[in-house]
């Protein structure tokens, strides 16, 4: 879900008469150019370094168990705890969007439209929550313990 989150447009920006799709990337791209770096860096960050991240450490989880004893389990444990604590936070950038579709109405001077790239991306965010409500931690010292086959 995070490709086509990525790749579809996120929001629809219509003021004074002229359209603006806006996928991710190119929304922060667009807050880079307007001099707004520090809003662009967290927008790239929590909408598209973050996910990825979680992602990659989920797999890295998944993968670390099922090959046996893990060399460190309590780094695992610690990956575990950060993924599982951020990714309720992630939910804020569709809150985000949420709202300004909802304040940003002004009829014809100014509207703000959510597109399919923001469903895409909160699907991503409840699929990477659920994964990781669904990984048990106790399987990282569970393989530790486990007899050599």
């Amino acid at each position: 879900m995070l490709v086509p989150a990525n790749l579809l447009p996120v929001l629809t920006t219509e003021s004074s008469g002229s359209n603006s799709n806006n996928t991710i990337f190119s929304g922060t791209v667009e807050l880079w150019r307007q001099g707004l770096w520090a809003i662009a860096a967290i927008v790239f960050t929590a909408s598209i370094v973050i996910p990825v991240l979680k992602l990659v450490g989920l797999g890295w989880l998944v993968l670390g168990t099922r090959r046996g004893p893990p060399r460190n389990p309590r780094r695992m444990t610690r990956v575990y705890v950060a993924i599982d604590f951020i990714g309720r936070w992630s939910m804020l950038d569709v809150f985000l969007a949420a709202f300004l579709t909802g304040l940003v109405q002004f009829g014809e001077i100014a509207t703000v439209t959510a597109r399919a790239g923001i469903v895409a991306f909160a699907a991503a965010v409840v699929l990477t929550v659920l994964a990781t409500q669904a990984f048990d931690p106790r399987s990282i010292w569970d393989a530790e313990s486990a007899p050599p086959p």
